[in-house]
């Protein structure tokens, strides 16, 4: 599932568009006009989170993107989350990044396609870190089972000798 969080209504109602027309994939999309909402509902389990930067134009009162991808952080790392932005600042990005933003995309005549490229790199990258988990479990529970076995054959040497 794919959550798309955007306080400029026309903006995530172009991009959810979009991404449910282009991607090649079957993905759930889900919109949120705040970070608040997003955040209410995590439980849901979205894989990626495209988050705009600034969530309080509309809202003053809103949390901001990094306040959001903190939060999400802070529930579940693994969610992947892109950061959408009309600000060209180094600082901007580079503040998103240390916040475990995936990756930062510009608001431009190109934000679409962007995304659907980043998003479709997300889920790739996904897919090898749950093969990655999916090994290391599997290596655990074969030393486990090469440790058994070798406990049973040391005690039948100590009670068969």
């Amino acid at each position: 599932m794919i959550f798309l969080v955007d306080d400029d209504k026309l903006f995530l109602k172009s991009l959810e568009y979009h991404l449910q027309h282009r991607l090649k994939y079957t993905i759930k999309i889900r919109s949120f006009p705040t970070g608040e909402e997003c955040l209410n509902n995590l439980h849901q389990n979205p894989t990626i989170v495209v988050l705009d930067y600034l969530l309080n134009a509309n809202y003053p009162d809103a949390m901001n993107g990094v306040q959001v991808l903190q939060k999400i952080k802070e529930t579940n790392p693994e969610i992947e989350v892109i950061m959408l932005s009309g600000h060209e600042k180094v600082e901007v990005a580079l503040e998103t990044m240390k916040y475990g933003a995936y990756d930062y995309v510009l608001k431009n005549e190109t934000v679409l396609l962007k995304i659907q490229s980043v998003i479709r790199n997300a889920i790739d990258s996904i897919a090898v870190k749950r093969q990655v988990k999916t090994y290391k479990l599997l290596m655990q529970i074969i030393g486990g089972i090469a440790l058994v076995i070798l406990l049973i054959v040391l005690v039948k040497r100590m009670f068969l000798h």
